[in-house]
């Protein structure tokens, strides 16, 4: 390996080593993002009655 195939591998290595923590808060937000997007497009949906099955209603009342 040349010099400067050394120096090109210290210089990648110097920049991820500065701008990891830029890009892991930038990888929370997101995250934090879409989890907030999701929740809230589940919590916009409209969620049916639960409505006892006639054979949940015989097991749980018994005979009428």
């Amino acid at each position: 390996m040349n010099y400067d195939g050394v120096s090109l591998v210290l210089a990648i290595a110097a920049a991820a080593r500065s701008y990891a923590p830029d890009v892991w808060f930038l990888v929370r937000r997101l995250l934090g993002a879409g989890v907030r997007i999701g929740a809230a497009a589940l919590s916009d949906e409209p969620q049916s009655p639960a409505t006892p099955t006639p054979t949940a209603t015989r097991t749980l009342g018994g005979r009428r």
